[in-house]
């Protein structure tokens, strides 16, 4: 009886965390590195007021702002701080009214079949480039976050910078034929 209560107990441990109960088999280890830091983040500002979370720390092991932090033209690098600081909120927001603990997130290549694949499809792609090469999205580095009650239905794809597994963007622009992040170097 005992042995049967230790492990229900761990089955219940393991399976009742926020961002995290899925299998993830098949993935990359830059999936499983991407994928550890965007739960590290959500758990760090999940229900904090702005002022508690530090910019600092954020820049530093969660979100990839280095090349604007790096930027010698001192008006152009506060502008972007000013519109990190505002486009941030939308993704505290998101975790803030769904919770933590109901949000998820998996590589968008796992949603092939679905609409919000369709950005990252190169056979779809309508836009071409000047020099006749198909305009797409890559799918690599990007995931889909969803309601963990829907996992059939992501709410949006966050985008992570493949050297440093940080989250670069979160916010996809669509256009008719064609789609892209906004990313802070654009501002």
């Amino acid at each position: 009886m005992e042995k049967r209560i230790v492990i229900v107990g761990i089955i219940l441990l393991t399976t009742s965390f926020g961002f995290g109960q899925h299998s993830s088999e098949n993935w990359t280890e830059n999936e499983l590195a991407q994928y550890s830091k965007l739960t590290k983040l959500a758990n760090y500002v999940y229900k904090k007021d702005q002022s508690e979370i530090p910019r600092d720390s954020l820049f530093k092991y969660y979100i990839y702002f280095d090349n604007i932090l790096n930027d010698t033209v001192v008006e152009r690098k506060e502008k972007r701080i000013v519109a990190f600081d505002n486009l941030f909120s939308f993704f505290r927001k998101t975790i803030d009214s769904i919770g933590v603990q109901n949000l998820d997130a998996k590589p968008v290549r796992f949603y092939k079949n679905h609409k919000i694949y369709e950005p990252f499809n190169e056979e779809k792609a309508e836009s071409e480039f000047v020099d006749g090469e198909k305009m797409y999205t890559n799918d690599e580095n990007v995931f889909a976050y969803f309601k963990k009650e829907e996992p059939e239905n992501p709410l949006g794809v966050l985008l992570f910078d493949p050297e440093t597994n940080k989250l670069l963007a979160w916010i996809l622009i669509n256009q008719p034929g064609y789609s892209w992040f906004l990313t802070f170097n654009l501002m």
